[in-house]
């Protein structure tokens, strides 16, 4: 009977195989039923859902990224097709803090969401997203730390404090969970800045070691930020529902013209936050401050990072916050979700066709310096880019209506407003085209950009569609074409039919002018004989000659 009721939690435990060929739901409460005690994951739980991912999935990878100081390995994995460590990555790290055990749960359905959308949804978005870019999570930073929390859970069914490594170079008072390295203070951006954002006693929470990347597990981190190409990185953390932006070791200003600056101020109005959540510094959300910390040096080294803490408070006791129990977990699943896909989705390449315009001949031939004849026609075309990634490996494309000549692009800023008459040829760098087609290597991450393009005569009135050729989505822009020429001309015709219609009339209106004027004169002279006439003869004067 005993064994019996041992067996019960592994009958109802993870059960990770075809877990991507069911719904989200399904997915979702998968996660809180892991072979852990209040269903949550194990070390092998997730170690097992990835080789089941990889043996049904060519977008799921694995990559060894270094050891823990026990000499665990380290395992990140990936997201994307043909992986390579090239492509524009966004990285997402959990458990940094090993106590934090609600980051693991959410970073792997953060994962099985995106793997399931182009799976299953054929999102176009997300399979344009990982043709060109990778999400890549590291589930567990302090893999030495959550094997001390499994052993626990397991023994004695606690809620262990564990928060550091296991580097524990010194007997801490209470207990040993209180030594080892907080390795969240361990990065080398104002590393040490004081003893307030980080601490120099081993026994405190707070420890961050004796250098910069002194440990393994933090040194696995840099390799992966060093040697792969990440754009953007999500350091989850929890609780408190706190968006946690660099810089988090004092008030350091961000270049407001830089596009990390652009991104958070971006997620600040539309990350589409639940609940009664803060973001910004860390200084401002919680009244301190925090140095070697992950995102800082992560954005010095040129990645947007962020470091969420999610999660609410629920309960009085302080530490049950870390271990939301099954029902809470479902509710920090579905509200904390909606922020981080919205930051995600920053990382493809996002252009938009914002506003087509026609130079007429005259305005050409002054943009051109008059080299132009009347026929050719110069459009230029307002595009943004909305995400984080340039336009590398994809192209734009005119449509077959017209020919081509030639392509220029000018870069503005991403919020520059366009002064056309102040646009000249001198800002103009050339494309090199072929077939309608040219690449967008040249638009750089989170900017604004104009192409002028030239083309031959065409049809009156041809319809011209402009696109990016993004895999999978069908975006189109599409503009008739006016012939400016041809109406330049017919306008010409019409001025010298109008010009001849209203002489004549002017004629007309002269010549019944004058047989009106002439009428009133031969009646007014009438009138006057006829009173002449009318009068008394006495009273007419006659001057007689003798």
């Amino acid at each position: 009977m005993i064994i019996l009721f041992q067996l019960i939690p592994t009958l109802f435990c993870f059960n990770y195989e075809g877990i991507i060929n069911r719904d989200l739901n399904h997915i979702m409460n998968e996660i809180i039923n892991g072979s852990l005690p209040e269903g949550r994951l194990s070390i092998k739980d997730v170690e097992n859902l990835f080789t089941e991912l990889k043996s049904i999935s060519n977008f799921v990878h694995s990559q060894i990224i270094g050891e823990s100081y026990l000499n665990k390995t380290i395992y990140s994995y990936a997201l994307c097709s043909n992986f390579t460590n090239q492509k524009p990555t966004i990285l997402i790290t959990s458990l940094h803090h090993s106590r934090e055990v609600a980051s693991l749960q959410m970073n792997i359905y953060l994962f099985l969401y995106l793997l399931w959308e182009v799976e299953h949804e054929q999102n176009p978005f997300y399979i344009n997203m990982i043709n060109h870019n990778c999400i890549l999570i590291v589930p567990f930073v302090n893999i030495d730390g959550y094997q001390e929390i499994e052993s626990e859970f397991n023994k004695h069914n606690l809620q262990p404090i564990t928060r550091k490594n296991l580097n524990r170079t010194i007997a801490c008072y209470q207990t040993d969970e209180l030594a080892g390295i907080d390795l969240n203070r361990n990065y080398a951006y104002h590393f040490a800045h004081d003893n307030i954002g980080s601490s120099n006693d081993p026994c405190d929470e707070t420890y961050r070691g004796s250098a910069a990347f002194s440990e393994k597990e933090t040194q696995a981190i840099k390799y992966v930020v060093q040697n792969f190409n990440i754009k953007m990185a999500m350091n989850l953390h929890c609780f408190g529902n706190l968006w946690v932006l660099p810089y988090s070791y004092d008030n350091e200003e961000l270049d407001k013209d830089g596009v990390p600056y652009l991104i958070y101020e971006d997620f600040k109005l539309n990350g589409h936050f639940v609940g009664h959540y803060q973001i910004g510094h860390a200084i401002e959300l919680v009244k301190y401050t925090a140095n070697g910390e992950a995102a800082d040096w992560m954005l010095s080294q040129g990645v947007i990072a962020i470091s969420p803490e999610l999660g609410e408070q629920y309960y009085s006791n302080f530490f049950n916050n870390f271990y939301p129990d099954q029902e809470q977990t479902i509710k920090l699943l579905k509200n904390q979700f909606p922020p981080l896909i919205h930051f995600i989705n920053y990382l493809p390449f996002q252009p938009l066709i914002k506003q087509l315009y026609q130079y007429d001949l005259n305005e050409a031939q002054k943009l051109l310096n008059n080299q132009t004849s009347n026929k050719i026609y110069v459009v230029d075309i307002q595009c943004i880019n909305h995400g984080v990634t340039n336009g590398n490996y994809q192209n734009f494309v005119v449509s077959n209506s017209v020919q081509l000549i030639e392509a220029f692009y000018i870069d503005l800023k991403y919020d520059q407003i366009i002064e056309r008459e102040k646009i000249h040829n001198q800002q103009f760098i050339k494309i090199k085209i072929q077939n309608n087609t040219f690449s967008t290597d040249q638009f750089p991450p989170r900017s604004q950009i104009i192409y002028i393009l030239i083309f031959q005569e065409v049809q009156i009135g041809s319809e011209v569609k402009f696109y990016f050729d993004l895999n999978g989505e069908k975006h189109s822009n599409t503009f008739t074409l006016t012939n400016f020429n041809y109406e330049l001309k017919q306008l010409k015709i019409t001025s010298l039919y109008n010009l001849f219609y209203v002489s004549l009339l002017i004629i007309l209106i002269v010549i019944l002018g004058i047989i009106i004027v002439k009428k009133k004169s031969k009646t007014i002279k009438q009138y006057h004989i006829t009173e002449l006439v009318e009068q008394r003869p006495e009273n007419i004067d006659l001057n007689l000659q003798n």
